[in-house]
């Protein structure tokens, strides 16, 4: 079988399944059976399309007797079972007990296929065949990459890419530069690109498009917009070229026209995300275009993309659009609907916004009582730091102010606590000064305002 491992290794699979079905054809029992069981595992390789051809393969081991207890036998079963879509209380009863490095192997993949990640990583052994081998690493950057741990996926696949040859190398890499960029990590994903481009000859273009689009994405993330532009643009004539035209790459580029403040320019690219997204997807171009236009100052415009969005169905952050509709509609000083869209956003879980929103309101309309409410509910549920959390507490010690000096202790307290998170250019940076200075003396002045 070395013969059959190395052409595996090596991904020669046509070579490799005419041994072994030669060796299932004319070999002893135990050589035929021994074949077999490695076929289906080759066959498992190709996902859905080698579901069939794996099944004939397991079907005629078994009918060659002795595999009713045999943990590779069954570990490869229950995953051809989980990736058809099986319950798993048909998959996991057929699992054995057992420190063969194979059979676990295909254990963790019929865990992933089940959805239960943590499994996977406790389940993979070491000692697997080099054809297994960076496939495991492989499996366990995926698991991490659900578990919402980009760096250590990252890790994961670029160990599989030290053990992987040729374009599965190149694809291992890619992987991983898409999650150190996950993970904040740009100089990181640069380097796994570099590799990735070196690990093989002549790329696909769907995968070139690929390659590009995360230097595109390596390269906004360290303030490179210009280059950046040159990279997502070069993705999008690969896109254009190989006919697979993903709604992401767009999306990306009218971030990047944002960034380098040509705002028209951005929007049309969104447009052309909008047409390519599908499903799930529109949601989350929408999401951006009101709040470019947030930014932009295009309430209007910014309102009709929010409504938008909340008409599409399953949208995951319906309740920061709500937010941000109640930000839009204040803006154009529409406060009854303003309150209304904060309070849903509230009902929905995203306290902070809408308090702050409900402070605003209140605010303008001089209800300074109940603005302070609102405010430092905001300052409370927001995340240290946050856009929320700098605005609220900005608005509670100027509204403290509004109100006579009201509790210096607390404008000097909340003034320190934010003056580190607001550039020394921003308005607010010397009217938080002041603020501070003025509450200061009337604290060292042992006087209180009537």
């Amino acid at each position: 079988m070395r013969g059959v491992l190395e052409a595996l290794h090596q991904g020669d699979y046509d070579t490799a399944i005419e041994r072994l079905t030669r060796k299932a054809l004319f070999g002893s029992r135990a050589e035929a059976k021994e074949a077999l069981l490695l076929l289906a595992e080759v066959h498992s390789l190709y996902g859905e399309e080698g579901l069939e051809r794996a099944h004939r393969a397991l079907e005629e081991a078994y009918e060659l007797g002795g595999l009713e207890l045999d943990p590779l036998y069954r570990a490869l079963l229950g995953e051809l079972l989980a990736q058809e879509g099986r319950d798993e209380r048909e998959v996991l009863p057929l699992f054995l007990p057992t420190e063969d490095p194979r059979a676990r192997y295909h254990q963790a993949q019929a865990l992933f296929y089940l959805g239960r990640f943590e499994e996977v990583l406790r389940t993979l052994k070491e000692g697997l065949p080099a054809f297994l081998a960076w496939r495991a690493e492989g499996l366990r950057g995926r698991a991490l990459e659900r578990l919402g741990h980009p760096a250590e996926a990252a890790l994961a696949y670029e160990r599989g890419a030290e053990l992987a040859l040729g374009v599965e190398r190149y694809w291992l890499l890619l992987d991983a530069a898409a999650m150190w960029l996950e993970a904040g990590e740009a100089e990181r994903a640069l380097l796994a690109l570099e590799e990735a481009a070196e690990a093989v000859g002549e790329e696909p273009v769907e995968d070139a498009a690929t390659r590009h689009y995360l230097l595109a994405r390596a390269h906004l993330l360290l303030e490179n917009p210009n280059r950046a532009l040159e990279e997502v643009r070069e993705a999008l004539r690969l896109e254009e070229e190989g006919g697979h035209k993903a709604y992401g790459t767009p999306l990306l580029e009218g971030q990047i026209l944002l960034r380098l403040g040509r705002y028209p320019e951005g929007m049309d690219a969104f447009q052309e995300a909008l047409r390519r997204a599908e499903g799930g997807e529109r949601g989350h171009v929408l999401h951006e275009m009101a709040v470019a236009a947030l930014d932009q100052g295009a309430y209007l415009e910014a309102e009709a993309h929010l409504q938008a969005l909340l008409r599409e169905e399953g949208y995951p952050y319906r309740a920061q659009a709500l937010a941000d509709l109640a930000e839009a509609l204040y803006r154009q000083g529409r406060y009854g609907e303003a309150e209304e869209a904060a309070k849903a956003a509230i009902e929905e879980g995203v306290e902070a916004a809408g308090e702050l929103i409900l402070g605003h309101v209140a605010y303008d309309l001089m209800h300074l009582e109940e603005a302070l409410l609102h405010y430092r509910k905001a300052a409370e549920v927001a995340e240290e730091g946050s856009r929320e959390w700098v605005g609220a507490q900005e608005m509670v010690v100027d509204t403290l102010a509004q109100l006579g000096y009201r509790s210096p202790e607390e404008i000097l307290a909340r003034a320190e606590a934010v003056l580190p998170y607001v550039h020394p250019g921003d308005e607010w940076h010397q009217a938080l000064l002041a603020y501070r200075e003025r509450a200061g003396a009337i604290l060292r002045e042992g006087r209180r305002p009537n």
